[in-house]
């Protein structure tokens, strides 16, 4: 176990705990000083000691040995400023956790992972730029231009993986790319974030995953403030095509019935209020048009709750699909599985026949 002080220290994160955490945890049976000296490389527990470690965490004994590591770094966290450091490097090492045992399933499966970004590099200056890549990024993923049905599916078919996880209501997601190309997105999946939420959110992070943004301000917050404005735009313009919205709504509004916005939020997948501000970037209505609407949202409470919902769902069966790819084939025992899947081989076995 020559990785074993940095693993455990990348569990005992994943969860959450720092040294005294991790101690209570084991009911004192193991001293926060002795998790010290196992994180320093100084000593190495014994089997006993070993297999308390894995209840604490939550682990499987094959993740303190596990060849394939991953190490996440640069990552593009939204509302950054509302996530502890604590639940922040939580995210990163379940993150990584997670990408370890997918890439390994690939690698076990020898699948081909080469991605491909359909965009050439051509730094994105303007709006109209955004758009532009919206209506490539469709065409290039064979999209047509109907209503997405499954954005986290569609996102896995084209080479990026989507890693959804129960965590604090302030994170919404972030991107990832490692040194190698390999690419992820992490979604929270926490109840309270409606579906066309975690829709956008997905597409936001696309926007960070492929394209390229011009430097057009000295300052750094002028300048992330103005990227995420374009990958907002991005999101919305891959959600309800431009020639789409404007065969729904017209050409030109000067009124929009609430009803009318119900109906598109539940047909395409996008709230209300991102539909209002894609109308109005299109042209469809005008700003006074855009305030009064958002005033009326905010007097009738759907600034924080909107009516009507999107009825498709948002999640990839991928990762599983490969994992029983592997039992099916005889590449990997079912034991072998469960711990890929991280979950007890008596749940696994239910997952099996579920």
């Amino acid at each position: 176990m020559k990785n074993f002080s940095a693993r455990l220290k990348a569990a005992r994160l994943m969860n959450g705990f720092s040294m005294q955490d991790l101690e209570n945890k084991l009911n004192k049976e193991i001293s926060k000083q002795a998790i010290g000296r196992y994180e320093k490389g100084l000593m190495q527990p014994t089997s006993d000691n070993l297999s308390l470690l894995c209840r604490a965490l939550e682990v499987k004994s094959d993740y303190f040995s596990r060849e394939k590591t991953v190490s996440i770094e640069k990552v593009n966290f939204r509302k950054l400023q509302r996530l502890p450091m604590k639940k922040q490097e939580e995210i990163k090492q379940r993150t990584a956790d997670y990408l370890e045992r997918y890439l390994e399933i690939e690698e076990i499966l020898n699948l081909d992972r080469s991605f491909e970004n359909p965009f050439d590099g051509k730094e994105i200056k303007t709006e109209a730029e955004v758009e532009a890549a919206a209506i490539h990024l469709r065409k290039a993923w064979n999209l047509g231009e109907n209503p997405l049905f499954n954005v986290v599916e569609t996102i896995e078919e084209n080479g990026i993986k989507v890693f959804e996880l129960d965590t604090d209501a302030a994170f919404s997601g972030m991107s990832v790319e490692l040194d190698d190309g390999e690419r992820i997105i992490v979604l929270n999946k926490q109840e309270t974030i409606s579906i066309e939420r975690k829709r956008f959110t997905a597409l936001h992070e696309v926007a960070h995953q492929l394209l390229k943004f011009a430097m057009l301000h000295d300052d750094p917050k002028l300048q992330e403030k103005w990227e995420e404005k374009m990958c907002h735009y991005f999101a919305g313009a891959v959600l309800l095509p431009a020639n789409s919205l404007r065969n729904e709504l017209g050409k030109k509004r000067y009124q929009i019935h609430i009803r009318e916005l119900k109906l598109l939020k539940e047909q395409y997948g996008i709230s209300m209020q991102a539909i209002l501000y894609r109308a109005k970037n299109l042209g469809i209505i005008n700003d006074y048009h855009l305030k009064q609407q958002m005033i009326t949202f905010s007097r009738l409470g759907y600034r924080k709750d909107e009516p009507g919902e999107f009825c498709g769902k948002e999640h990839s069966n991928r990762f599983l699909q490969l994992i029983l790819r592997g039992i099916a084939e005889e590449i990997i025992t079912t034991s072998k599985a469960a711990a890929l899947y991280n979950v007890r081989l008596a749940e696994f076995r239910k997952e099996l026949h579920a």
